[in-house]
């Protein structure tokens, strides 16, 4: 059951061209081309790291990783490291990618437990395939895993880092599930939600990079700084996503949010903007698991006739616009480019 042996050498080092700026506007669906070499350093780490002698575990974690996914939380941490300096230690760099892939790798697990859910990017789930109990188990072993990896690295910065984000998203999970079923939902509630359960992750991962380039106080903190504000926009233009985007693409029902009871923005904006009858008529879909097909077809028809889709998307584009002002202070440079890339990319995506 155990995988092959890890190996990168010291001396290996890849050629970025990351002293200045390529002076194009990088394609929004290529901006991980720039760190593909960094991510097939760092999907070989996983591989060999979540091997186990028990077969349960190893064909379900395995499971998981082959699942799919563009691996952005590594990306971020290649991303930000490449951004503060071209020559970067590749062994760290695919421990602390793979740990970061693993957290969330195993909150997705957990998530799909808690929320019942039998197909993840069109995909069964881990829980389907092998029920809740086995799930959440494999689940708390990628955490154990993704520890081990950051305590074999060392550093005691990133260490903590990767900690509090850990319990950040934990408290934003169990904030969410306390929401659901209430229409009345605070938007500094679910800012908060937003915050703990998302853009703290992507925020950690950016700092994570930074520390491990060497990157100064001023520098990490405006690549950390980037990272909150594009979690914020890439969970606000999720939750839009779940009322506009295609099952077929998405791999998730339409509406799976309206139906479960999670208030989003979509919802919230529609609720302020309706008349009494068109409030009537959301509320009574609103946590109705019952709703059929065309049912939500027209719960999002009426949404998007409100203005509640496009305001939604003006508030991630909002988040977008906050978090390149975050890149001001970075020198030019391909890693740059490919983060204004990334940030045109979470407001475009229709997965």
């Amino acid at each position: 059951m155990s995988s092959t042996t890890f190996i990168v050498s010291p001396n290996q080092e890849q050629r970025f061209d990351n002293t200045e700026s390529s002076g194009r506007r990088i394609n929004p669906a290529s901006f991980l081309d720039f760190v593909a070499p960094d991510l097939k350093v760092i999907e070989a780490r996983m591989n060999d790291d979540l091997g186990s002698d028990v077969r349960t575990v190893y064909s379900l974690t395995n499971h998981i990783l082959n699942a799919g996914g563009k691996r952005l939380r590594p990306a971020m941490v290649a991303l930000s490291a490449r951004a503060v300096s071209p020559n970067i230690d590749l062994i760290r760099l695919a421990s602390i990618g793979a740990a970061v892939e693993f957290v969330h790798m195993a909150t997705l697990v957990h998530d799909d437990v808690v929320d019942n859910t039998a197909l993840r990017r069109g995909l069964p789930t881990a829980n389907a395939v092998y029920g809740n109990g086995v799930a959440v188990l494999s689940g708390d072993y990628m955490l154990a895993r993704a520890m081990r990896l950051l305590a074999m690295d060392g550093d005691l910065k990133i260490i903590r880092t990767v900690s509090e984000i850990t319990i950040e998203m934990s408290e934003g999970e169990v904030m969410e599930i306390a929401a659901t079923g209430k229409s009345d939902l605070l938007l500094e509630d679910y800012l908060e939600i937003l915050r703990k359960k998302t853009a703290t992750f992507v925020e950690g991962c950016c700092r994570c990079g930074a520390i491990l380039a060497g990157a100064d106080a001023s520098t990490e903190d405006a690549l950390a700084h980037y990272g909150y504000r594009l979690g914020m926009a890439f969970q606000i233009a999720d939750d839009l996503l779940d009322y506009t985007g295609d099952p077929l693409v998405t791999g998730k029902p339409r509406g799976s949010d309206l139906k479960d009871g999670r208030t989003t923005l979509p919802l919230m904006l529609g609720l302020q903007a309706g008349n009494d009858l068109q409030k009537d008529r959301l509320l009574t879909a609103f946590a109705n698991e019952a709703l059929s097909d065309e049912e939500v077809l027209y719960i999002c028809e009426l949404l998007d006739s409100l203005g509640a889709f496009e305001l939604t998307r003006i508030a991630a584009a909002d988040q977008v616009e906050k978090s390149e002002t975050a890149l001001d202070c970075l020198p030019p440079s391909t890693a740059k480019d490919c983060f204004i890339a990334l940030t045109s990319y979470v407001v475009q995506r229709d997965k």
